[in-house]
């Protein structure tokens, strides 16, 4: 997708004064989906919360996961073809921001750091409750949403191998650590959801299975210093517990700390 194109069109479109049509949360055994081909006079935004879904948006096919925002511009045909494999679940909102230029495709972004998904969720809840000052609240929701998207599309395409290699140093480095995904999103400027998502993409674990993975690594070259007690080595490779870092070890190697130890000896 041109980013430049994407920041041209949203900056020609007038935000301030955006207002909401339509708002609902939905799954795929919703009747509110049209599966037919169709459009809208307003702004369709689309988070999806879970599932897949193969979408036609003028002459373009794109594929949309969980954490991703979909947004067709208004006028723009296009068509959802759910994988119903797996659940589906989103929040869909129309937005109305007056007189519009038309743009011909899809908008699609990824929700790195789940701030999209928390205006979503707001502007849901506002809508639902209907408490004083909501319009007003919801208004801003949504110029918060258009204001992520311009940003996202402002900032350079960022690689998703390098956030995991990136990912992948930081625990090599403190795999001795007690960190969590938490700890290991932020050092890359993404949401722990998100990035979950990512490494176990790319890698075929967990972040934190991959952790593991380093620390045994560790400990089997630490357990050919006899100087050292199977406690010691639990220490060392981050293991607080030495009963739980046997249970690790056995699971993921096959055999007891002690059990390697003797027969490399």
């Amino acid at each position: 997708m041109d980013r430049d194109a994407v920041c041209r069109y949203l900056a020609s479109t007038n935000i301030e004064h955006a207002t909401l049509q339509f708002c609902e949360r939905f799954d795929e055994k919703s009747r509110i989906w049209n599966f037919s081909k169709h459009s809208h006079p307003f702004f369709e935004l689309i988070f999806f919360l879970e599932g897949r879904a193969n979408i036609d948006a003028g002459d373009e096919s794109v594929d949309v996961l969980g954490f991703d925002v979909l947004i067709y511009p208004p006028g723009l045909e296009h068509a959802e073809h759910l994988d119903l494999r797996h659940r589906q679940e989103i929040i869909c909102l129309w937005a109305d921001t007056g007189p519009t230029g038309s743009f011909d495709h899809a908008i699609k972004l990824m929700d790195e750091r789940g701030t999209l998904r928390s205006l979503f969720e707001m502007v849901y809840d506002e809508f639902t409750t209907n408490r004083p000052f909501s319009p007003d609240l919801i208004s801003c929701y949504l110029q918060a949403i258009f204001l992520q998207v311009r940003q996202h599309f402002s900032e350079p395409s960022r690689d998703a191998s390098t956030l995991v290699e990136r990912c992948l140093g930081f625990i090599h480095e403190h795999y001795a650590r007690d960190f969590d995904i938490g700890e290991l999103a932020r050092q890359v400027s993404v949401s722990p959801s998100y990035l979950f998502r990512l490494f176990k993409k790319k890698m075929h674990v967990t972040p934190m299975h991959y952790r593991n993975i380093v620390r045994l690594d560790k400990a089997k070259l630490l357990l050919a210093d006899q100087a050292l007690t199977v406690d010691d080595v639990a220490e060392r490779v981050g293991y607080e517990d030495p009963k739980y870092f046997s249970r690790v070890f056995r699971d993921l190697v096959g055999v007891s700390p002690s059990a390697y130890r003797k027969e490399r000896l």
